[in-house]
């Protein structure tokens, strides 16, 4: 799938209110899997926490040149990019200012268009964009939302994963009523799972009553923390690894539920 063929990128925005359920761990290796099938993308994260570009960048980037810099001062999106070591992912980075976008567009008539539009004016030429979002449900979160084409939700089988989930999918609801009618919801991703639990089986049925799940199941696995201590993506530090092949797989299912449509 091509910029070309979709009329610009795949927006696909990863979101849960629920921290610590691997959202930003799915973003990266989503987005680096993307990248190792000659996709062209663009990992944007919009966490003030910064976990995703701490994978990519040595230090944090100044305010102006970080994603910031979209709600601040109106930034094109294609002057702020990092190019990665991974051929063909760049990164839009994130900063701890980011924090302060809420009281910083709070009343502001386009506050939640301005990632949107710098999107929109945007040609950097990507086929995806794998926003990273913050853990709540705020404006940065609601930005994404808007501009996106397609969300996942990352989740754990865990009893308040399940009550987040309502809140995820009322949101996701009201901005495709009132503002996105384009956003298409694909499904929730199981995350840290372990099979061999009783929890994990008798939470993903009640999902599945709420949202269809992938197929694939990603693992809790130690390789994903040791990944992370080294500042690498799964399929640098472990590309044969169990939980590198079910990003892998998962990520095939991604590109298929979405050439479904």
């Amino acid at each position: 799938m091509s910029t070309s063929e979709t009329n610009g990128p795949i927006v696909l925005c990863v979101a849960n209110q629920k921290g610590g359920v691997g959202k930003t761990t799915t973003a990266i290796n989503v987005s680096a899997a993307l990248a190792r099938r000659k996709k062209r993308v663009l990992l944007l994260d919009l966490d003030a926490q910064g976990n995703a570009s701490s994978i990519f960048l040595s230090a944090p980037p100044a305010a102006e040149k970080s994603a910031y810099g979209v709600f601040k001062d109106r930034r094109p999106i294609a002057t702020l990019l990092e190019r990665t070591r991974i051929d063909g992912l760049s990164l839009l980075p994130a900063n701890v200012h980011l924090a302060e976008v809420e009281t910083l567009l709070a009343g502001a008539v386009d506050g939640f268009f301005r990632l949107s539009d710098s999107l929109s004016a945007a040609d950097t030429g990507q086929d995806f964009v794998v926003v990273d979002c913050p853990p709540n449900l705020g404006l940065l979160t609601v930005n994404a939302f808007v501009s996106a084409t397609h969300l996942l939700i990352p989740l754990q089988t865990a009893k308040f994963s399940l009550d987040g989930l309502r809140t995820m999918l009322d949101t996701s609801a009201m901005i495709r009523k009132r503002f996105n009618a384009g956003l298409s919801l694909l499904g929730a991703l199981i995350t840290m799972h372990n099979a061999r639990t009783t929890i994990s089986q008798a939470i993903a049925e009640p999902i599945e009553d709420f949202i269809s799940l992938f197929k694939t199941r990603i693992s809790r696995a130690v390789a994903i923390e040791e990944a992370h201590l080294l500042n690498q993506t799964i399929f640098e530090y472990q590309s044969r690894s169990r939980v590198a092949r079910e990003y892998d797989a998962f990520t095939e299912e991604l590109l298929n539920a979405i050439e479904k449509g």
